[in-house]
């Protein structure tokens, strides 16, 4: 019998949070992650809420989200990735529009959402908080560039201006 989902907050589950694609492709266990993890993805998960909200209550798809040091090794990413914490969330929102599309609306809501960082990749949305007690929100928006490099503000991949 097929347990059921575990709540992080209303629209996000534990189950979302921790599935990858990339770690079955690379053969990683994913789905343990640290009580404390857990904790942070839920304050994450709140947070995704406002997002949510904000892009009309549309459903979100969740590409990344927690990922254990081994996976976040493979995917060629920092030991220090807001990932590995539960901070950080890669997703998409068709039913809203193009990543870019979100991350306009997000970046003229960055008042309500108050992120960290916003990252246009291009094929997906990357957005996530510091969860440190009373921390500072920077608030960076960024977007990746063609050459792996990252331009400030929102771009296209040659760091063209998408605004």
């Amino acid at each position: 019998m097929p347990t059921s989902p575990t709540l992080l907050s209303e629209h996000f589950t534990l189950e979302e949070a921790i599935i990858s694609q990339e770690a079955e492709r690379f053969g990683i266990d994913n789905r343990n992650p640290d009580p404390r993890i857990i904790t942070t993805a839920s304050r994450t998960a709140v947070k995704m809420e406002k997002v949510r909200s904000v892009l009309g209550d549309k459903g979100i798809h969740v590409n990344s989200w927690i990922r254990c040091l081994a996976l976040n090794r493979a995917l060629k990413s920092k030991d220090d990735s807001q990932h590995v914490k539960g901070e950080a969330v890669d997703f998409i929102c068709p039913a809203f529009g193009t990543p870019a599309e979100v991350c306009k609306k997000l970046v003229a809501e960055k008042t309500l959402v108050g992120f960290d960082q916003l990252i246009l990749e291009h094929t997906w949305v990357h957005i996530s908080w510091n969860s440190v007690p009373n921390a500072i929100q920077r608030g960076q928006v960024l977007s990746l560039l063609q050459d792996g490099e990252y331009a400030k503000g929102l771009t296209d991949k040659t760091g063209k201006s998408l605004a």
